[in-house]
């Protein structure tokens, strides 16, 4: 993302900072003094434009809702991981560093599984934190295929159901 705004953001500042779309609104919002918008799924990006390796959020969460439960994705990404939720088929986790062109399945391999995990249980948090319909590990969409690599079987950061 490319920002100019004369005044607020220093010339020739930069970021590694994780940012979405979602934020754009948030952002104009606070640039006009308006009153906060009511959900929860971005932020303003003065913050950054103020400090850019200051206090951030290290995750974002990319849906895609489908057609009702069929292709239904749901994606937490990190600098270094993506974990992509499937509805009807395999979940996947990528190592964007050592496997930037996602051609590695971690979930596939059993490699790095407190990575997995983790990704998994972070996926899950931003879920619930957006009231995300899918979110829900216990209600009639909880997410159940029967694989150990199911991700309904896991709470926030790892704690298993009963």
């Amino acid at each position: 993302m490319i920002v100019r705004w004369p005044g607020h953001t220093p010339p020739g500042s930069r970021t590694n900072r994780l940012v979405q779309t979602h934020d754009l609104a948030y952002t104009y919002v606070a640039a006009a003094g308006a009153k906060a918008l009511p959900f929860q799924d971005g932020r303003p990006l003065q913050p950054l434009f103020e400090n850019p390796e200051g206090e951030w959020r290290d995750d974002i969460l990319c849906a895609y809702y489908g057609g009702e439960y069929l292709y239904t994705q749901r994606i937490a990404i990190t600098d270094r991981f993506k974990y992509v939720f499937n509805g009807f088929d395999i979940d996947e986790c990528y190592d964007l560093a050592d496997d930037p062109e996602e051609m590695r399945n971690l979930l596939a391999s059993g490699e790095k599984r407190a990575n997995v995990d983790d990704m998994r249980a972070r996926m899950y948090e931003l879920m619930n934190r957006f009231d995300d319909p899918y979110g829900d590990l216990t209600g009639p969409t909880a997410p159940v295929r029967g694989d150990r690599y199911c991700a309904a079987r896991y709470l926030p950061r790892g704690k298993r159901l009963g």
